[in-house]
């Protein structure tokens, strides 16, 4: 029995080398997130939530190697509810490709809320300013790397206005974002 293991185990570590071997080779063919792009900005939306009436856009451009800017602004209705948000951010990707792997950022922007549930002309409305972090991950895919999807979550604290019953903190949630680099 020692003498059939000591056979099989060149077989069994010549065989572990090549599939290590042809893993690393099939990994190298395609660009990984580290690899410069020439892209220097980003448009993407939400399509998943334009279905319940939530819509935002996104634009982000390249500000240095590591950073980007952007806009961002939101649009929300439903049943008496309205929101509306804009947006200015900041990101910084820490592996220095910036439109592509993992990102943490700054956001500040104005948010407008109004509660209209009986069609009155006194209906609560206010509007604050907020500031907030949010991190991410966004790839850039397809052959010419100008599919963009990302996700990513945040929070932003808001301050002024005098909605009673507003949250002083809200979420910012990216399910999925879907745009085009150019």
């Amino acid at each position: 029995m020692v003498r059939t293991i000591r056979r099989r185990c060149p077989l069994v570590l010549f065989v572990m080398l090549q599939v290590l071997a042809g893993a690393g080779a099939a990994s190298a063919q395609s660009p990984g997130a580290n690899a410069p792009v020439d892209h220097q900005q980003i448009l993407s939306v939400n399509p998943i939530t334009s279905m319940f009436k939530i819509f935002n856009a996104e634009y982000e451009r390249k500000l240095t190697p590591a950073t980007t800017w952007g806009a961002e602004g939101s649009f929300l209705n439903i049943g008496g509810f309205d929101y509306r948000s804009a947006n200015v951010l900041v990101r910084f990707y820490p592996q220095r490709v910036a439109l592509t792997g993992f990102f943490i950022g700054g956001r500040a922007g104005v948010h407008h809320v109004a509660v209209d549930v009986d069609n009155s002309v006194d209906a609560p409305s206010a509007s604050f300013f907020g500031a907030g972090i949010d991190i991410g991950y966004s790839w850039l895919l397809g052959p010419k790397r100008n599919v963009g999807v990302s996700v990513g979550l945040g929070a932003e604290r808001l301050f002024g206005g005098t909605l009673s019953g507003a949250a002083l903190t809200i979420p910012s949630l990216r399910l999925v974002n879907i745009g085009i680099a150019f």
